[in-house]
């Protein structure tokens, strides 16, 4: 039997030295056109230390669990497309993974307003899904522009929305004390981090996520509880808005004001997956996993994906990821929904757990 840490070496051995070529599984041999679906992804093996690409074939052993992450489902109560969109993946989410533990919503839930919140909860209830975990994006401060009469405009603030409002609002519904906190799912850390202001209390923030001092202590603290305790195991840390210079399209705003901060406390803390959206940026055409210090990964957009020229594509394309946990890798599949097919090849995060 081959350790962890003996395949690991032997997979990062592999990938220095044919960074072009499949890698060969104890689970599954890759093909030529697996190679070339690699190259055709735009995700070069080369940035990904201990980490594999691989076909979506089921490995034998079931995982331990498995989770969904999506993000910028931008339910807005008239707007009946995004209701489909998203209504559609959950469809596919269920119908690949029954028994899924999770279903994160990584941001841009919403246009802000309490309609859209509830349009987007009786959504949810009409149809089955694992439970839900979501944060605050950008998208879920637009009530600052909403006018009287119930449409946006962007160009003057509505005086009777603010920040504080849209925090309560989000909490409020669903059901936490804080917009960011922490969930443990059969003994693995999952840390949900949200911007807390937008552009009524400083108009530099444009679109970024600000996150308080309390919140990057509460992270901090976290992090370190988990360094601790569970030692090889990967932690997960979502955030709508990803950091800048990080993955395909990371470097046209930046993302998070404490950008700095951020970074410091996931580069110290090698085993976290930090998971983000916003960008919108095609699963398929850009890179969009890489391997950091910290592995991070988008979840692209289910309702409206955009291409690297930063423009939207066709509305048909729907895209979020499937993440298969075993205990000693973390396996990431690319979902696109209209047309109910895998993004190959999907991504092998090894660990060394004992």
């Amino acid at each position: 039997m081959i350790s962890s840490k003996m395949r690991i070496a032997f997979v990062s051995l592999m990938l220095l030295l044919a960074p072009s070529q499949a890698v060969n599984s104890a689970e599954n041999m890759e093909s030529s056109q697996d190679t070339q679906d690699m190259l055709h992804a735009g995700i070069h093996a080369k940035f990904m230390k201990n980490t594999k690409f691989k076909n979506n074939v089921q490995p034998v052993a079931a995982p331990l669990f498995s989770f969904s992450v999506l993000s910028d489902t931008h339910i807005i109560a008239s707007d009946t497309e995004s209701q489909l969109l998203l209504s559609r993946a959950l469809a596919d989410h269920h119908a690949l993974r029954p028994n899924s533990k999770l279903l994160v919503m990584n941001g841009d839930l919403t246009n802000g307003s309490e309609a859209d919140y509830r349009s987007l909860q009786t959504l949810l209830s009409s149809q089955p899904h694992a439970p839900v975990h979501a944060t605050m994006g950008n998208h879920d401060y637009y009530g600052v522009w909403r006018t009287p009469e119930g449409g946006m405009d962007t160009s003057k603030m509505n005086p009777a929305w603010s920040s504080k409002q849209a925090v309560a609002l989000f909490d409020r519904l669903w059901g936490y004390d804080k917009p960011y906190h922490e969930l443990i799912v059969e003994g693995y850390r999952f840390l949900f981090l949200s911007g807390e202001a937008y552009r009524d209390v400083n108009a530099s923030y444009a679109e970024d996520a600000f996150l308080s001092p309390e919140q990057l202590a509460w992270l901090r603290e976290r992090l370190t509880n988990a360094g601790t305790a569970d030692a090889g195991k990967p932690v997960f840390v979502f955030l709508h808005q990803p950091l800048p210079q990080t993955l395909d399209g990371t470097d046209r705003e930046l993302g998070v004001i404490q950008h700095q901060e951020l970074r410091a406390l996931l580069d110290a803390h090698p085993n976290v997956i930090f998971f983000s959206g916003h960008t919108h940026w095609n699963l398929e055409t850009t890179q969009q996993v890489k391997q950091l210090k910290f592995l991070a990964a988008s979840s692209a957009s289910i309702r409206e994906v955009w291409s690297s020229q930063n423009e939207p594509e066709t509305m048909a394309i729907s895209q979020s990821l499937v993440v298969d946990v075993y205990k000693d890798r973390v396996v990431i599949m690319r979902r696109e929904h209209s047309r109910k097919r895998w993004i190959e090849p999907s991504i092998a995060k090894g660990y060394d757990v004992n």
